[in-house]
């Protein structure tokens, strides 16, 4: 296959938002860490919108806070392009923004969209294209420092349940200087308490949303610096397991031992697992995170996005419930990983050749870091990894300023915005514009499945698994929230065919029934659930 080709494009179709952190040299620690963005459909038409996460000034109550803009993608106008409608939709929120996750909570049809922030988080819950913010009302209005965040049916019960990754506890009342050697810059996380994870359960009506706070009772306790969220059924139980990715913390795997139907468990099995520590046992500083079965065994393998020094991890599945291995080294990435540091992370086929390749978004958290790193910079270039043969092979630098021009990225977000067939990357960065990398792949072997699952409260099938089968390859699949960091990826699926002229599709919906479908590539694909439950 030929290499991809990405051109930025945010100028051109209209993009215009700007990313404010709110830092003037006092070094308030959020500052350095965001900021989310999601795709989303809000209007029905067929075309990816785009959600914005914003900063501020982290020492006010965010009154005059810039706050966060929702796109909307006018393709099925005639032209591709983006218009701001933030103001008409009422989509904004002024808090000091994380991250952002979408999902129709109370199962009226129409996407909601919550919101991560340091301090009170929100829910903007839609209404025939109009967004209200119902986070007090419905229960999730915590006031911690929320970072990643994902839905999923926890109890296979039919409705979107919702975890929350809280990274530390901060107070702006007892911030102090700190400086590496004599240099003034952001303090270590080490200064800060870890703050603790929140899970809720959707008790929510169509005319009433209710989030339930069953933390404790269901066991979702470890504490840890969490930054990373990723929902996945990782022992292909039939329910949808969480990692969580934590700064200099063990990262944690939690096992959802729920009945269904019944009262919501889940059961921390990092260690036995595999994925607390690096393969040297030491635990680092988890960023992103993301799944995808890379060796097509059908097993999800793992990657996650660490601080520099410390290299990216690729955990593979042993294909024996939930042991992993740390093939970091083995399959290419120690070495060119090693010293940038990664946030944004995704597992994509980005050339539509029917394997999974790695997209990383790269940034420091130091301003001054070329002054106490002499390695470091505080702006560093993206990596695109293209999986050839069992390894990922980094060919940022062939693609030009796309991937090699240094920034401080934060969030990387898969999304065909332009319904062409092949995936773009939206790239958020710290205090600047984000990018929109249009994907000039020019190919035709694809197929985007759209699901439309029997269950009102979970209409996208969240936590389905889809087989694609063709005469060269077998690709395994999950629709599954989370991912990345402090993203929210649309729900669809990408699938590279390769130069296979057909693909035998099943999907096997979460909750139970399967359909089976012969397809022809180059097509968009809405499937229904006709299988039993």
């Amino acid at each position: 296959m030929p290499l991809p080709s990405f051109r930025d494009v945010a100028g051109s179709v209209g993009l215009n938002f700007v990313h404010t952190h709110g830092a003037r040299g006092q070094y308030y620690y959020p500052e350095t860490f965001g900021a989310g963005a999601a795709w989303l459909d809000y209007d029905a038409d067929g075309w990816l919108d785009l959600y914005l996460v914003n900063g501020g000034d982290i020492t006010t109550d965010g009154t005059h806070n810039p706050g966060n803009e929702l796109w909307r993608n006018f393709g099925a106008d005639g032209e591709a392009g983006f218009v701001d409608v933030t103001s008409a939709t009422g989509a904004s929120d002024t808090g000091y923004g994380m991250g952002v996750a979408v999902a129709d909570i109370e199962a009226d049809g129409d996407p909601d969209i919550f919101v991560t922030n340091v301090g009170a988080n929100s829910l903007l819950l839609q209404s025939s294209g109009h967004f209200s913010n119902m986070a007090v009302k419905a229960g999730l209005d915590s006031p911690q420092w929320g970072t990643g965040s994902a839905f999923f049916d926890a109890d296979l019960d039919g409705d979107l349940d919702l975890a929350v990754v809280n990274y530390v506890v901060f107070r702006i009342e007892d911030e102090g200087v700190c400086r590496r050697g004599s240099v003034r810059t952001y303090c270590h996380p080490q200064r800060y308490a870890p703050a603790k994870d929140l899970l809720y359960r959707n008790d929510s009506t169509t005319d009433q949303p209710s989030m339930t706070d069953i933390t404790e009772d269901a066991g979702f306790t470890a504490l840890g610096r969490g930054l990373g969220l990723a929902a996945q059924d990782v022992d292909l139980d039939g329910d949808t397991d969480l990692y969580v990715a934590n700064d200099g913390t063990a990262n944690f795997l939690y096992r959802n031992d729920t009945l269904r139907g019944g009262a919501i468990q889940m059961e921390e099995m990092g260690l036995q697992a595999g994925v607390h520590f690096n393969l040297d046992g030491r635990a680092e500083a988890g960023m992103g995170v993301d799944f995808g079965d890379i060796d097509g065994d059908s097993w999800p393998d793992l990657v996650v996005t660490n601080f520099s020094r410390e290299s990216n991890r690729l955990y593979q599945h042993s294909g024996d419930g939930l042991i992993y291995s740390d093939l970091t080294t083995s399959v290419g990435l120690a070495q060119p990983s090693f010293l940038p540091l990664g946030f944004g992370v995704a597992l994509l086929d980005i050339d539509a050749d029917g394997d999974l390749d790695l997209a990383v978004a790269n940034g420091h958290v130091l301003d001054r870091a070329a002054e106490v790193d002499r390695a470091g910079s505080y702006e560093q270039p993206d990596q695109l990894f293209i999986h050839e043969a069992g390894k990922f092979v980094d060919i940022s630098q062939q693609l030009g300023d796309a991937f090699s021009k240094p920034r401080v990225s934060r969030t990387l977000l898969p999304g065909d915005y332009d319904n062409d067939g092949d995936e773009d990357l939206l790239i958020t960065s710290s205090g600047e514009a984000p990018r929109l990398m249009r994907n000039e792949l020019q190919t035709e072997q694809w197929l985007t499945l759209h699901l439309q699952s029997a269950t009102a409260g979970n209409r996208h099938g969240f936590g389905s698994r889809i087989t694609v089968t063709t005469d060269q390859q077998t690709r395994h699949l999950q629709l599954q929230g989370g991912g990345s960091y402090l993203a929210s990826r649309p729900p669809q699926l990408h699938v590279g065919l390769g130069a296979s002229a057909t693909a035998q599709v099943r999907i096997d919906w979460v909750g139970g029934g399967s359909d089976e479908w012969s397809l022809s590539p180059g097509r968009h694909l809405l499937r229904q659930q006709n299988g039993g439950r």
